[in-house]
């Protein structure tokens, strides 16, 4: 049975205009329109390309929750996408009071999305899963080579490689948040963002591994999408996770000649590389439009374009005025 509300709004659009693309070409297949929301619509590539858009304070604003209850009345929101991990507890918090109101918020229960946002649970919690992860040392009793970075980061803000006990500096140790584990040298291991599918019911449907080639800014920029054996390990393992649910992007080392898999850290949203997915034929964006507003089930899919390489680039959106 279809949703009577049948928009999406997509937060925090941003500079995501290869998102909010496919997700508006979905909509319309469907009947349906794309909303993008931002703190300045104006000012955002997304939301200006887009043409529909809303203003919606900070997620930290005291306000947020009642304006995004609000645009999803006025709007006919029936999916809310998230794209940035300050979103996610709060929505997860807010999916009674939107599915009451005939709003669905495509976000992962919220003790998945806290196991999430600190990289240590995220090792003790797949441990379950038969994941390896790597160690985690006491601050006073790291092996070398290490990594420093902050156990709640992302960007590759505030990362140093430890080679030796003469490169953790003062700085490095006076960071509140930070952590210290194994580092695994890149010339042994490649580097894969797993982008996952998980339905209402928790169940994965899709494992997209994308090499990553080139990252900038802690995003990467050059990948191809590679159908090796991540694919059948990580359906073995994690089938089901309860509570999950969308795109859960999840980053793993694979060592090139032991074939080891490491777990790094998960992240229960869209990433930014995710359009590579979606061009190799894993379409994520529109199964949201499918289960979500017309109630269809998602069949398992593994038949996706194996190879297929995406090199990001710069454009720009000009405005009149």
């Amino acid at each position: 049975m279809s949703q009577v509300r049948r928009n999406l709004l997509l937060l925090s659009a941003g500079r995501r205009v290869a998102l909010s693309r496919l997700l508006q070409g979905s909509a319309q297949r469907f009947g349906a329109e794309l909303y993008c929301a931002d703190m300045a619509p104006e000012l955002s590539a997304a939301c200006q390309e887009n043409g529909r858009s809303v203003r919606l304070s900070r997620v930290s604003a005291p306000s947020f929750r009642e304006e995004l209850l609000e645009i999803c009345a006025q709007y006919e929101i029936g999916v809310v996408i998230p794209t940035i991990d300050t979103e996610l507890e709060i929505l997860a918090m807010m999916r009674p009071a939107l599915a009451a109101a005939g709003t669905v918020a495509v976000v992962s229960d919220l003790e998945l999305i806290q196991v999430s946002r600190d990289k240590r649970k995220s090792a003790e919690y797949f441990a379950q899963f038969a994941l390896n992860s790597p160690t985690v040392y006491d601050p006073n009793a790291i092996k070398f080579p290490a990594i420093a970075k902050p156990f709640d980061g992302s960007l590759s803000r505030d990362v140093s490689i430890l080679r030796g006990p003469e490169d953790l500096t003062r700085k490095i140790r006076t960071i509140p948040n930070i952590m210290f584990a194994a580092y695994l040298e890149h010339a042994h291991h490649e580097e894969f963002t797993v982008d996952a599918y998980y339905d209402r019911h928790s169940e994965l449907k899709c494992v997209v591994p994308r090499l990553r080639l080139e990252v900038r800014g802690g995003e990467v920029v050059k990948g191809r999408a590679i159908k090796n054996d991540l694919v059948g390990f990580l359906f073995s393992r994690l089938a089901k996770i309860p509570g999950a649910r969308g795109c859960l992007t999840f980053q793993f080392f694979r060592h090139r000649d032991t074939e080891d898999v490491w777990l790094i850290e998960l992240n229960p949203r869209f990433g930014g590389g995710y359009p590579l997915t979606a061009a190799a034929g894993a379409p994520y964006h529109e199964w949201l439009v499918r289960e979500y507003l017309e109630g269809e089930t998602i069949a398992k899919l593994v038949n996706w374009q194996d190879g297929k390489t995406m090199l990001r680039f710069d454009d720009a959106v000009f405005l009149d005025g």
